[in-house]
């Protein structure tokens, strides 16, 4: 799942009652009050929250702060005979995670963009190495402009 607050986000996995950020695992508890979730225990600290589902988005209040939690969303670019990776839809590029040069694997996230106010992992469809890079980061795209291409 992807936590996002503000312009942060951070993608989580939940393991019954851990939770695994890149190389951190972290155990809690969840505390319950009439089925929902009222406060998460971790690390000896009891951390009060509310939780309200809308879809495949839950918000979360907790400590002044609003955090939503979507499902982490993986697409491929298409690739055009050229070797470049196209955007799959319009949106705006958030992060480029490679540069001109580097070496990538089939599946390896190249370009974060954001769209419908989901961010959306960018994934190359075979291993190859960077070449141009079309756009930077907060650059707006269309749905079929070229991103990366991956000689």
């Amino acid at each position: 799942m992807r936590i996002v607050c503000a312009e942060k986000s951070l993608d989580v996995h939940l393991d019954g009652e851990t939770a695994v950020l890149g190389d951190r695992r972290l155990t809690f508890r969840a505390r319950r009050a009439n089925g929902e979730i009222v406060a998460i225990e971790m690390e000896g600290h009891v951390i009060p929250l509310r939780a309200v589902r809308e879809g495949n988005t839950v918000a979360i209040w907790c400590r002044s702060r609003t955090f939503d939690a979507r499902p982490a969303s993986a697409l491929s670019a298409r690739p055009r005979e050229t070797g470049s990776l196209v955007s799959p839809m319009p949106g705006r590029v958030r992060r480029v995670e490679v540069a001109a040069g580097d070496r990538v694997e089939r599946g390896q996230v190249v370009v974060i963009l954001e769209a419908m106010k989901m961010e959306h992992a960018i994934l190359s469809p075979r291993e190859g190495v960077v070449g141009t890079i079309a756009f930077k980061e907060g650059d707006l795209v269309d749905a079929g402009v070229e991103l990366v291409e991956i000689e």
